[in-house]
């Protein structure tokens, strides 16, 4: 019940940790522990939440996918760009459309040799 009124002070009163332990007359150590655990819970809630959530929507899903198949091997157009629509749902619930982070070194052997391309063409352009 603390961490819910220290999260609860903290976030829509905007108190500061000192200030919440004056009101309720602890310590402002207890306070900061109170609000690390209130929000590792109000995490783990959302995470949860979110979990279920995205495994309706993907059940509701595999529902529709599997009641378009028929009609899609008998080949009726409509149902093929349903389909389509339905996979590319699906696609970005599971986050595969997510962009792909790359780590890149440039070496001053790289630079060197991007110089060196560079007086290439130029030397064709003038020739």
């Amino acid at each position: 019940m603390r961490q819910h009124e220290v999260v609860r002070l903290r976030t829509q009163e905007r108190m500061q940790f000192r200030q919440i332990a004056e009101h309720l007359g602890c310590d402002v150590k207890n306070v900061y522990e109170a609000w690390k655990r209130g929000v590792g819970d109000l995490a783990e809630q959302a995470a949860k939440a979110h979990g279920e959530y995205l495994g309706e929507q993907l059940a509701n899903l595999s529902i529709a996918i599997d009641s378009l198949m028929p009609k899609v091997i008998k080949g009726d157009v409509r149902a093929v760009e349903g389909l389509v629509r339905l996979f590319d749902h699906q696609a970005k619930l599971l986050g595969l459309y997510a962009p792909v982070k790359a780590s890149v070194t440039v070496t001053d052997e790289m630079t060197a040799r991007v110089k060196q391309l560079a007086d290439e063409i130029a030397a064709l352009d003038g020739a």
